[in-house]
């Protein structure tokens, strides 16, 4: 399981994949599951401002 959150622990985005798979080739499939909504009018931000990770 490979799990982008905010740091409010509300989850972004997430990837399930067989227990072998590794973090680091998963990375950009998370990344490029997170959507967040923008007040009023506009697409959805999908970059973030800051990444960690462990």
């Amino acid at each position: 399981m490979h799990l982008a959150c905010e740091q409010g622990q509300k989850p972004l985005s997430l990837v399930v994949t067989a227990g072998q798979r590794g973090d680091a080739p998963q990375f950009e499939a998370v990344m490029a599951g997170i959507h967040v909504a923008r007040p009023g009018r506009g697409r959805p931000r999908t970059r973030p401002d800051l990444v960690r990770s462990d």
